[in-house]
């Protein structure tokens, strides 16, 4: 479909607008990974033998993608969207080969990179039964598909469309959500990753300080660093760098808890923010970021690419008065450390 092929008439746009007070009273644009969608698309890929699965969002002429897996892309115009029809119709569609479809052969997706050969979505609706996105399958090769298959993209897109309703967490991160313009919020949002970008995550983790202080929680703070990312992009080159970015982003937000936070600090830095929990647990969380980076292998044409990451932590206890920027330079100590005793661990920072 060429951007000539599918103007979006104003039925359809009013269509495709996403009814901001049936769901999550969020605007999805520029928010960051979320592992209940994340999860849901890993699924996809394995459960379809899909290289490509995304759940996509529509605000008015544009598409948002809430998670996608095989693709490294965050939006897109509808001008462009493999999904204009299934948005239009509110139908699900399977197209077993593009380059035989009247709307899709002419669309720049197909006929340029990534060149899809086949395609699949399944419409998810808000409460009123408005079309407001899709659950999306693509492959660069033309398939064959059978009934259970149209059974398996339905119910994965059934998923992702509870998910979508389900109730927002109440934390500093949905506060900060909420009260930023799409703007602001693209301006705190990493594009590569989907993470916040330090702006952002300073803001979240002065946020999580003052409530700690006000309501004398505890809080933990990660910083992570991925080990010798300088020596993968030497070898590898940058794009295969981006993926081990990618990747290890999408790795830690699977690690942590629903309500932590997480950021991209620097080039290959990541910070974590850890609200309402003790030392120990906080602990488990970072080790469960360390063995999920060492068990996530890249494949390339020449071979894995195999990655660690060192953590170090930094706790706000009960009753402290330490400031975020002594939060952050014990954390960044403790992160020296775990270099310096070989990489690949976790160490607490010292008072």
């Amino acid at each position: 479909m060429s951007e000539e092929a599918i103007p979006l008439s104003s039925d359809i746009a009013s269509t495709a607008t996403l009814r901001l007070a049936s769901l999550h009273s969020l605007d999805p644009f520029y928010t960051p990974l979320e592992e209940r969608f994340e999860r849901i698309t890993r699924l996809a890929g394995r459960a379809l033998a899909v290289p490509v699965a995304a759940i996509t969002i529509v605000q008015k002429n544009r598409q948002w993608f809430k998670s996608v897996t095989g693709w490294p892309v965050t939006e897109l115009p509808m001008s462009k969207s493999l999904c204009a029809e299934v948005i239009k119709n509110g139908e699900s569609i399977i197209i077993e080969d593009t380059l035989n479809d009247l709307y899709l052969m002419s669309n720049p997706l197909v006929c340029n990179g990534p060149k899809f050969r086949f395609y699949a979505g399944y419409p998810l609706k808000d409460v009123d039964g408005t079309t407001i996105g899709s659950f999306c399958v693509m492959d660069v090769k033309p398939r064959k598909t059978d009934a259970e298959f149209g059974i398996a993209l339905a119910d994965l897109g059934e998923m992702a469309q509870t998910e979508l309703f389900s109730a927002e967490l109440n934390n500093a991160q949905t506060a900060l959500v909420a009260k930023l313009g799409e703007s602001r919020r693209q301006a705190m949002f990493d594009p590569l990753t989907r993470l916040w970008n330090r702006r952002g995550g300073t803001d979240l983790l002065n946020a999580a300080m003052q409530e700690a202080a006000k309501y004398d929680h505890t809080l933990g703070l990660c910083l992570a660093d991925i080990d010798d990312f300088k020596s993968v992009n030497d070898r590898f080159g940058h794009p295969v760098g981006d993926e081990v970015l990618r990747k290890v982003a999408s790795t830690i937000v699977a690690a942590v808890r629903p309500q932590d936070v997480v950021c991209r600090y620097g080039g290959e830095e990541f910070m974590i923010i850890v609200r309402d929990v003790d030392a120990r647990s906080c602990f488990t969380i970072a080790n469960r970021i360390c063995s999920g980076i060492r068990e996530m292998p890249i494949r390339t044409r020449e071979s894995a690419v195999e990655t660690t990451i060192s953590v170090g932590i930094a706790m706000r206890d009960k009753g402290d008065a330490i400031s975020t920027e002594q939060l952050i330079e014990r954390a960044d100590k403790a992160l020296y450390k775990s270099k310096d005793d070989g990489r690949d661990r976790v160490t607490f920072a010292k008072d």
